[in-house]
């Protein structure tokens, strides 16, 4: 038997917990982080109303689990540098998905939204919900098959969805030109492929998501609207994203800008979709000249033609952009932001859509709007919806830590 000298006292491991009122503080301070370089802790105590004792036990729980890591202080004029801190963006990674066709677009990014690797694959909507989820599901194991070489481990999945969903039940319930898709349990057919926790936010505020983080300083009011074969527009109002009761915050493209025109897909009839799209360029450009081969005409070949001064082809580019115009101007009306961000194909066209787009809205905005919003193309190009989803996943990765 052994002497009580050498007997080893094997003690648990217990898990740091943490009253909810700690995990509150805590998200608040991550929250405060994710979206800027650094920030010192004094700062941090005045944007979150915490004390400095607070700010500093929650601060260093957080540096020394790795989630956070101090950086170099910025010179000041007077006083001690303050050390900054910042989210450690190889703690984790997450993959943000952008569901809209005709190509599914993949980012991996860390917790600080940098880009670490991307992926697209190609879907045919006209095979129905199979032509979507099929390449869905086999670019995601593919994706967890790679060997990441180096990356953060992955903790969680956003999703950017087209159409209508249910925030609550995590289901897809409509797609653009999928009549046969209804009630797909999205959120569950990617946790049960992935392992990992998924997000879901509509495709138009994930838009406005993106812009925002990629722009330094403290946007409040920001609109961003993609135009492609659908239109959507992302909201910040406030310094909130604003993405409505059920998630579908942004139907911009279904707004009615003609009762009498033609029914959409959507079941209604006029909606601006119906009129200011690549596609119905396109449609409209072959509709008149029925000699040009309907199977080869693309928008960029409609732009090529406009640009080598094709009559038809020039109106045909500034009426569907000032009939964007109207809606856009209808826009800036009604949220009164700071920024205009514009995305999509439909601006490859440059001042060919862009001249009549402006004229448009000038006539119809109000002059104050107008006075204080700047307008602006988007870098992010179709990058944009992926990345705001993968923020969103950002986010409730940090909330969980």
């Amino acid at each position: 038997m052994e002497s009580p000298r050498n007997l080893r006292i094997v003690i648990p491991e217990v898990r740091k917990s943490h009253p909810p009122l700690h995990r509150k503080h805590r998200a608040d301070v991550l929250s405060r982080l994710y979206t800027q370089r650094s920030i010192s802790r004094s700062e941090l105590s005045k944007v979150t109303g915490l004390s400095a004792a607070t700010i500093s036990r929650i601060t260093k729980d957080l540096v020394d689990g790795e989630v956070l890591r101090e950086v170099r202080p910025s010179r000041q004029r007077v006083g001690r540098p303050s050390p900054g801190l910042e989210i450690n963006g190889s703690y984790r990674s997450v993959l943000g998905i952008s569901l809209l066709a005709p190509k599914l677009r993949l980012l991996l990014v860390d917790l600080r939204g940098e880009l670490l690797r991307e992926w697209e694959r190609d879907v045919d909507w006209r095979r129905g919900k199979e032509g979507i989820l099929d390449p869905l599901r086999q670019v995601v194991i593919q994706i967890l098959g790679e060997a990441q070489g180096g990356l953060p481990p992955l903790a969680g999945v956003g999703v950017a969805l087209p159409g209508q969903w249910d925030r609550a039940r995590g289901t897809s319930i409509s797609y653009p030109r999928v009549p046969e898709w209804k009630e797909v349990p999205i959120r569950s057919l990617l946790e049960e492929w992935t392992g990992h926790p998924v997000s879901l936010i509509g495709y138009a505020p994930a838009l406005a998501v993106a812009e925002r983080t990629r722009r330094r300083g403290d946007i409040r009011n920001l609109l961003c609207v993609e135009v492609e074969d659908t239109v959507a527009m992302g909201i910040i109002a406030n310094g909130e994203v604003l993405d409505g009761v059920s998630g579908n915050a942004g139907e911009l493209g279904h707004i009615t800008v003609d009762p009498e025109g033609p029914l959409c897909y959507c079941g209604n009839s006029g909606c601006l979709e119906s009129f200011s799209t690549c596609s119905t360029v396109v449609a409209e450009y072959t509709q008149k000249n029925p000699r040009s081969d309907s199977a080869a005409m693309t928008y960029a070949r409609v732009v090529d033609l406009a640009k080598a001064q094709d009559p038809f082809a020039v109106r045909l580019c500034g009426r569907v952009a000032a009939t964007l115009g109207i809606a856009l101007a209808t826009a800036l009306n009604l949220f009164n932001p700071e920024l205009l961000v514009l995305n999509g194909r439909f601006f490859h066209a440059e001042e060919l859509v862009m001249e009549p787009l402006r004229a448009s809205i000038q006539t119809r905005a109000l002059p104050n709007t107008l006075h204080r919003v700047a307008i602006e193309r988007s870098t992010l190009a179709e990058r944009s919806p992926a990345l705001g989803a993968g923020m969103v996943a950002v986010r409730e990765v940090l909330a969980r830590i």
